[in-house]
């Protein structure tokens, strides 16, 4: 139990580590935040009581031993419903994890609100003027300089009187394009709204639809109708997709009884025999929408039932939050729109044209638009911070209506982010002088790069600490990820402070030398080359696949060289997890085990579980420690002979895949385990007299209640026990022993 109180141990972890501090700023006003209330969750790096960096749970030291749940993808692709999803957190504790870490996303809790048309046609010239084509799946827009009947324009009708919400901040249209375009020549378009919403699908045509002269549109500009926003140079319309068109201005001015009518209008090319294309209108498969974003909307229904999930389950939580950053792409079906009106990253083209950098999909599952924020947007920080103060403030009301269980414990605030690359693409950065304007202060980019980095972090992770429901905090990043921040914030640690308790790589190695060195030594891993375990960050493997064979072997390499770890995923879309599903094609989404390996997993955790009081608050050996030592730590011998104390300990298992645990738990009591069979001997131990060895179970006091006694060997050399697979076994002497 943690001797100082929360508050005092947090300033204790915050003001200790070593490095160097930052000489130049971005945002000079920025001070890491401190708790104003006792934390949840913290990390107690003082190392007072404890040999190790302690991860915190309500006062009590907390043993990690994690998976990721990705319910966001189960529900964006596989289409899952709750119902679906929420037993999946119980088989998530019965396998014997102690937290499950799921995403929230920004769109989760500020989520847009869209409207199908309520009406759309299109009209065509010459020789089709009075035809009408309302009955129509697909519409057109086009032009062709020398022939009247093949000019289109497509019209748009919303309704979105329901909204609800006093404040828009954004809107935009999406139609969904159904065919390349005539030729395969790409091209633009332009959506205009106009105030005439008296015309009617069913009867509109070329003759007699409103605000149009030929192809032109027609009235008073600024009066009838606005122009709305063009197809972008760097989204020009080349393929069947989906387009978007921002209509923030126009609604928000110009449509106050909340009805809004466009035209889509094809960009006149003389020289083009045809330019058009065909698109989905109201009784097409894909009919176009009408998309509205506000600041002011909040909705915690689906935050709740995740908590709701997990505290049934008996689980510990953390939230990934996916917000303005998510591996390294913002974005568009996890931020409202709003998000996307702030300044984006953009690259220097090779004719030296400055366009925002881009990713694009065909689809809902991963989102359709995938752009980078810029993370030196203060007024999008203040923002993106406000959500994540607003989402833990709400954490706090549901814990006290629902048991005061404490169930979420930590905060990911960022995901495998970057500051310029875009999902891994580097390209040459526009120093955008909005936000680029303190890049003279820093020796080079790099340097700029990593203050912007550490800031948007820290930002963040002030918006965890100043809520009502202050929890660690943390960062996970990849071998694409432009910087790994564990030094710079190591170096903030010690003299502005850090918000950000600590740092770590999801390395998806398969090597358990790499992930034994992780936890105390600078190793090249993940590609990176780095010490996790520097000043006083605490070392943890934040994402490593569960769809190996080896998945056992490297996560008691981790924990013996004095990491915890994370495994990705139980099961999900991405194919790394523990499980797959029986037949998505059937929606049977009955969890199967990958392979054998995976009841190696399910019992090594629950042996683990049952000796977290002490893997919680002990240093293995491996990383300095001198009471806890894991025997065969790499998995790949019958015979291994290691120290604890003043005892040399020999651990042969029936199999080489065994791994061993002794802990010295007083001047009396030593504790083994094994995943394996296994024989023990433990040299000199008999000189202090065998009082008992027996096996059974700890108590969450720490209390040992014996279900039996083990055969053992007792002699002047040593004690010789049998410890069976996933047994506690708990060894008294009769005379006190020197510990360490």
């Amino acid at each position: 139990m943690a001797s100082l109180p929360a508050v005092a141990v947090f300033l204790t972890a915050l003001l200790s580590g070593s490095a160097y501090a930052a000489t130049a700023y971005i945002d000079p006003d920025l001070t890491p935040s401190l708790p104003t209330v006792d934390p949840i969750s913290y990390v107690d790096t003082s190392r007072t009581e404890y040999d190790r960096i302690v991860l915190n749970v309500d006062g009590e030291p907390f043993f990690y031993n994690g998976v990721q749940l990705r319910i966001d993808k189960m529900k964006n692709i596989w289409n899952m419903t709750d119902a679906q999803i929420s037993p999946f957190f119980q088989r998530v504790a019965n396998d014997g994890f102690t937290v499950v870490n799921s995403q929230i996303t920004w769109w989760d809790i500020q989520p847009d609100t869209y409207y199908n048309a309520t009406e759309s046609t299109y009209i065509r010239g010459g020789s089709y003027a009075t035809t009408n084509y309302a009955d129509e799946a697909s519409h057109a827009i086009g032009y062709d300089a020398s022939d009247d009947s093949q000019q289109e324009l497509t019209y748009l009708k919303f309704d979105f009187t329901a909204y609800t919400q006093d404040q828009i901040d954004a809107a935009k249209v999406r139609v969904y394009v159904n065919a390349a375009p005539d030729g395969d020549v790409a091209f633009s378009a332009n959506l205009y709204g106009i105030t005439n919403n008296t015309w009617s699908a069913d009867t509109l045509t070329w003759s007699n639809a409103p605000n149009h002269d030929g192809i032109q549109i027609q009235g008073t500009n600024g009066t009838d109708y606005w122009l709305t926003a063009s197809s972008p140079s760097w989204d020009p319309i080349n393929e069947a997709s989906y387009y978007d068109f921002d209509a923030s201005a126009f609604i928000v001015n110009h449509c106050p009884d909340g009805i809004a009518s466009f035209i889509l209008q094809p960009q006149m090319n003389d020289t083009a025999v045809t330019n058009g294309v065909t698109l989905d209108g109201v009784r097409g498969t894909h009919p176009p929408e009408l998309w509205l974003s506000s600041s002011d909307s909040w909705t915690f229904d689906h935050v709740d039932n995740v908590l709701d999930w997990a505290g049934a389950a008996g689980l510990k939580m953390e939230f990934i939050w996916f917000g303005s950053d998510t591996t390294s792409a913002t974005e568009d079906f996890r931020v409202p729109y709003f998000v996307y009106r702030h300044v984006l990253v953009q690259k220097v083209q090779s004719d030296g044209t400055v366009v925002p950098v881009m990713l694009k999909n065909q689809g809902y599952g991963q989102g359709v638009y995938w752009y980078l924020t810029d993370k030196n947007d203060l007024a999008l920080r203040a923002l993106e911070k406000t959500a994540l103060k607003t989402l833990l403030n709400h954490v706090a009301v549901y814990n006290a209506a629902n048991g005061d269980l404490k169930t979420l414990v930590g905060v990911d605030v960022a995901n495998e982010n970057s500051v310029t690359h875009i999902h891994g693409v580097g390209d040459t950065v526009y120093h955008n002088p909005l936000t680029w304007g303190a890049y003279a202060n820093f020796s080079s980019q790099a340097a700029f790069v990593a203050r912007t980095e550490w800031e948007y972090s820290v930002n963040l992770a002030n918006g965890v600490k100043e809520s009502d429901y202050p929890v660690w905090t943390r960062l996970n990043t990849f071998t694409t990820a432009e910087e790994k921040s564990i030094d710079y914030n190591e170096a903030q640690r010690l003299t502005t402070g850090t918000s950000l308790d600590f740092v770590g790589l999801d390395p998806y190695s398969t090597s358990t030398s790499a992930l034994y060195a992780y936890g105390h030594e600078t190793v090249a891993i993940g590609g990176s080359n780095e010490n996790w375990a520097s000043g006083s960050n605490l070392p943890m493997v934040m994402e490593n696949s569960g769809a190996t064979s080896s998945a056992e072997s490297l996560l008691m390499a981790s924990l013996a060289g004095g990491a915890f770890y994370n495994v990705y995923e139980y099961m999900g879309p991405d194919n790394y997890g523990l499980y797959y599903p029986k037949s998505t094609s059937t929606r049977d989404f009955t969890p199967v085990a990958r392979s054998s390996y995976v009841a190696d997993v399910v019992a090594t955790n629950k042996l683990l579980k049952a000796l977290s009081l002490d893997l919680s608050a002990k240093l293995p050996a491996g990383a300095g420690g001198t009471r806890l030592v894991y025997f065969n730590p790499f998995s790949n011998s019958t015979l291994d002979q290691r120290s604890i104390g003043d005892f040399t300990v020999s651990y042969s298992p029936a199999s080489t895949g065994g791994v061993g645990i002794g802990i010295l738990r007083s001047d009396q009591t030593l504790l083994l385990a094994s995943t394996r069979n296994s024989t023990v001997t433990i040299a000199g131990l008999s000189t202090y007299g065998i009082s008992a060895v027996e096996y059974g179970y700890y108590t969450s006091a720490g209390n040992f209640v014996a279900n039996g006694t083990v055969t053992y060997t007792s002699t002047s050399a040593g004690l010789t026990v049998a410890v069976l697979q996933d047994q506690l076994v708990h060894i008294e002497t009769k005379t006190a022993f020197t510990l360490p």
